[in-house]
This record gives structure tokens, sequence and C-alpha cells, in this order.
């Protein structure tokens, strides 16, 4: 009988007596012996749905931006209405510039959320959506129809926001 060492932090595999060897396990085998590193999803219903969110979702956010690239793309004489520049009052154009710097920043908002879920999709096709990418952890299926392309659970999302402040 062979003896081994036991390394705490390394998995102890001892082959002994190997008499037969067995190929090819059956797929719900490998579900039962491997169902912690298996993708969560396991019908297509699930998977179908987290789609079909995340494609509202990125639906809603690029729209979003199209309509304030518009907004943005007119010159600030005709966006603001009046003939020229000159005539109008100072608070007037303070306002209209403020209000262009605002668009600015919701479009480089908008495009990293929409960064965001084409991240999910990814993870989606890659089989591994709806799990923690700093844990590993499943992500509750509550936190998942609130915000369908979140990355975290919800103490990494925690630490994230903490980190980021």
């Amino acid at each position: 009988m062979p003896s081994a060492i036991d390394v705490p932090g390394l998995p102890l595999v001892v082959l002994a007596h190997i008499q037969e060897i067995a190929l090819g396990l059956d797929l719900a085998g490998v579900e039962c012996i491997h169902a912690f590193i298996l993708p969560r999803w396991r019908t297509t219903v699930e998977r179908d749905e987290a789609r079909q969110r995340l494609e509202h979702l990125r639906d809603e956010f690029a729209a979003t931006v199209t309509a304030i690239r518009e907004r943005l793309a007119q010159p600030e004489r005709e966006a603001s209405g009046d003939l020229a520049v000159v005539d109008q009052h100072p608070a007037d154009t303070a306002t209209d510039t403020a209000e262009r710097e605002l668009d600015v920043s919701r479009v480089a908002m908008f495009e990293a959320r929409l960064r965001q879920i084409d991240d999910a999709f990814d993870r989606l096709r890659q089989g591994n959506y709806g799990t923690c990418i700093d844990c590993g952890q499943k992500i509750p299926d509550e936190r998942l129809e609130l915000l369908a392309d979140t990355p975290y659970c919800v103490k990494d999302a925690q630490r994230e926001q903490a980190r980021a402040q």
C-alpha cells in the first residue's frame, strides 16, 4: 500500500490498486460529481431570460446615448434657439454650456455601462454569468433581476464601491 505525505493546501491523491478505469461518464454523472464547477445555467429558459434582460438594458442605454449624441452634434447656437450667442444673457449661455457638459458626462457614464453590459453578454456566452468575478460565488437571482449586468456578489460590490470612493 503506498503511503502519502499530507501537505497542507495541496489536494491528496493516492492511486493504489487501480483495477479498472471507466471513461466517459454520462452527463448526469458529471453534473452530480462536478456541479460546483459547472455553469449555473442549467436550462435554456434561464439563459434566455438573462439574455432578454441584458438586451433590453442594452437597447435602453444605446438609445439614450444616441439621443444625447444627436443633441451634442448640434452647434450650440442652434441648440439654444437664439440667433446669436452675443445677444444671449450670460446666465443663459452658462446654463446651455453646463447642460452640454452634463450631456458629455452622461455619454461617458452610459458608454461605461454599455461596456459592462457587453461584458455580461461575454460571461453569458462563456457560461459563467451569475458568478462573482472576484470570489466565484453565485450571485443571487434577486440581484441579477435588478442588476442584470452586475459582475459582483453583494459583498464584493460593496467592497468595490468603497474602494472607488
